[in-house]
């Protein structure tokens, strides 16, 4: 039982972090920012989708496959800032629906 919560709390974690840096990411940043912020929502993603895979929670499991895919830094998807920004919003607040759900 204490290594699901560890791994509960690890997840929530990543979870934190990519929700700050995808707010964060509203303001202008390096070219390094985002890709650190493509590597962290992805890596964050993945590990939701394994606690959704756990907890049978089939929404989950569909969103944050997308948010992996979109935010993948091995094959990136290049958008505008303009819609960039929206998506970034969007993440951070299905991300804080996830700590809830975790």
């Amino acid at each position: 039982m204490s290594n699901q919560k560890g791994k509960n709390n690890f997840t929530k974690y990543f979870i934190i972090l990519s929700i700050f840096m995808l707010f964060g990411a509203i303001a202008e940043w390096p070219y390094g920012y985002y890709i650190l912020l493509r590597w962290i929502t992805c890596i964050t993603s993945i590990l939701v989708v394994l606690q959704a895979f756990e907890k049978n929670i089939d929404w989950a499991k569909v969103v944050f496959i997308v948010i992996a895919i979109l935010f993948n830094p091995l094959a990136p998807i290049h958008l505008s800032r303009s819609t960039w920004i929206p998506l970034d919003i969007v993440a951070a607040i299905l991300f804080i629906f996830a700590i809830r759900i975790l």
